[in-house]
């Protein structure tokens, strides 16, 4: 087991975060901010790597969240229409029951089609609505170290550099804000179904002999009016630092370069048989879009050398660091033996460290996880406990960060390197 990194490469990673933010600033994706994120990545990689290089993609980053707003006033409209029809049945409006058929059906559509992107879109992270906005160029930025002998193993140590838009709902409601979006996925869901069952209904039989039952689901659809609502001004288009989500991650990846380029003659930490990568992904705050490109583009070498993949999200304070074993709103399971190594590793330094699943949201691990890749997810975040004040809000600034933290996350890193190595 190495000793705890000495407090020069602490500081340097954190003085790293520190220039980011202050020079560059925020960085959404797709935008010339996250651009010069990425280029000032690729220019300390370069000191430490035996080649750099950047891959270009082109995505449609506000697809992934840039339609909450429009979804939930979707929601909004199913809800006059569903009343509008029931007021037909009621016999309140005087008009034909043509009408009332006409215009549930109508809202059945819209409540599809909202429906089906927060579905895709929004909880597993597919593309299927990315054509109705822009498109973006964004960068994956990727260094190389080659081991000491032949290569027998590949690891890449990961994270992202681009942040993420402020989530009002979680800035200004905190907890409550995560459990009235939960509400809101649960109302959608009650809205459908009554929709479908009252179009059932007036096909088979007399609407009007149904009408109070339909009457009472329209009085409930109004308490889901405020939540409706909660989601149109869900997030703001203002991105925010991001110095814990995540240019924690990226400053540990940038201290594993660091330290292993410090002890390139020592064959105790060198790698002899494993070649490494150092990636920071860009577009993973847009839906994992730039790590789903690189999947995509190097899947073969991927596959055929065996990749492992440690991924780095949200580092922040030393005695909070979570090993991911799953991620159950996107349907990622990490592989077993590489959870329980890194685990075992990461409770050896700090007899803190847990391991835990991801409720909500996505890591870039998820996305090779889904490809069958072996890969984890070391965070900070423990989501199923507490909402930290400092997630995707403008609170999410370089003082949350203790520089032990990024420390510790580099020797969990370098120890699970020396482990695959050995093998």
């Amino acid at each position: 087991m190495i000793e705890k990194m000495d407090q020069a490469l602490n500081k340097y990673i954190y003085k790293f975060i520190e220039d980011v933010c202050t020079t560059i600033g925020p960085r959404e994706s797709g935008t010339k901010q996250e651009i010069l994120a990425g280029n000032k990545i690729e220019e300390e990689l370069k000191k430490y790597c035996d080649k750099t290089n950047q891959e270009e993609y082109i995505s449609h980053p506000h697809a992934f969240l840039g339609g909450i707003r429009y979804g939930a006033m979707l929601v909004l409209v199913s809800i006059v229409l569903y009343w509008l029809s029931l007021l037909i049945d009621l016999n309140i409006l005087q008009l034909e029951s043509f009408y009332s058929l006409l215009l549930i059906s109508v809202a059945l559509i819209i409540m599809a089609l909202s429906i089906s992107y927060f579905i895709f879109n929004v909880m597993k992270y597919y593309e299927v609505f990315d054509f109705l906005f822009p498109k973006r160029k964004s960068n994956n930025i990727i260094g190389t170290i080659n081991p000491s002998g032949e290569i027998k193993n590949t690891i890449i140590f990961s994270a992202h550099h681009d942040s993420a838009f402020e989530f009002n709902t979680f800035y200004y409601l905190g907890r409550t804000g995560q459990v009235i979006i939960n509400l809101g996925y649960l109302g959608a869901a009650i809205i459908f179904i009554v929709i479908i069952v009252k179009i059932i209904f007036q096909f088979l039989t007399n609407i009007v002999d149904f009408a109070i039952v339909f009457l009472f689901f329209g009085i409930l659809f109004l308490i889901f009016i405020p939540i409706a609502f909660v989601y149109i001004f869900f997030h703001s288009y203002r991105p925010v630092l991001g110095a814990f989500d995540n240019l924690s991650g990226v400053a540990v990846v940038l201290g594993i370069g660091r330290y292993l380029y410090e002890n390139k003659t020592n064959d105790n930490f060198f790698p002899k048989h494993t070649r490494i990568h150092l990636i920071s992904f860009a577009g993973e705050e847009a839906g994992l879009r730039g790590s789903k490109r690189y999947i995509k583009s190097h899947f073969k070498e991927l596959k055929e050398t065996g990749a492992i993949v440690i991924n780095m999200d949200g580092l922040a304070k030393k005695d909070i660091i979570i090993v991911i074993d799953k991620e159950s709103g996107i349907g990622a399971k990490h592989k077993p033996e590489v959870v329980k190594s890194l685990y075992k590793i990461a409770k050896d330094i700090n007899n803190k460290a847990k391991m835990g699943s991801l409720p909500f949201g996505a890591t870039d691990a998820a996305a090779f996880s889904k490809k069958g890749i072996a890969a984890t997810c070391l965070g900070g975040l423990n989501l199923k406990e507490e909402l930290a004040p400092y997630y995707h809000t403008r609170n999410d600034t370089p003082e949350v960060i203790e520089e032990e933290a990024l420390g510790q996350a580099v020797q969990i890193c370098v120890e699970y390197l020396k482990l695959i190595d050995s093998k």
